[in-house]
């Protein structure tokens, strides 16, 4: 009888271990990209959203529409990150132009100083964003995105 109780409580802690397992695993995986970013990047939720959605809108503007469809698809609140790009300075109506149509490298620099983030911290954002991509998207798209904001 003592053994079948062991094999009993053996066989509980067993499932137990198991399952706590399986929550730890979809838990390390239902880490967030915005959040993901806040720790590789040591920056708040609105410098990894502005950031991300400066970088997003680098991308849009070079890839192909239907890539970066898919980019969107793979990403939670695409649209919420790349509302979060902080406005860019009316001053010079060419620049302005060229921003809304197509952010290059300097634009993502200097949206990145609007939210008090240096530039060097611009590399810390592409390997996570592109790690997402692969993540939900394969790895040929998480190339494409990386190609686009370099």
């Amino acid at each position: 009888m003592m053994k079948k109780q062991i094999l009993f409580i053996l066989v509980i802690f067993s499932l137990t271990l198991t399952t706590n397992a399986q929550t730890l695993g979809s838990l390390a995986n239902s880490v967030g990209l915005v959040d993901q970013i806040m720790q590789a990047a040591d920056v708040n939720k609105e410098q990894a959203t502005g950031g991300a959605g400066a970088l997003f809108e680098m991308a849009k503007g070079s890839m192909d529409a239907g890539d970066f469809a898919k980019v969107s698809d793979a990403v939670p609140n695409m649209d919420e990150l790349l509302a979060a790009v902080p406005a860019m300075s009316k001053s010079n109506s060419l620049l302005s132009t060229a921003t809304t149509t197509a952010m290059g490298m300097p634009q993502v620099i200097s949206a990145f100083e609007k939210l008090g983030i240096s530039k060097e911290k611009v590399s810390l954002f592409t390997p996570v964003l592109v790690s997402w991509v692969e993540k939900k998207g394969g790895k040929l798209l998480g190339k494409k995105l990386g190609d686009a904001i370099q």
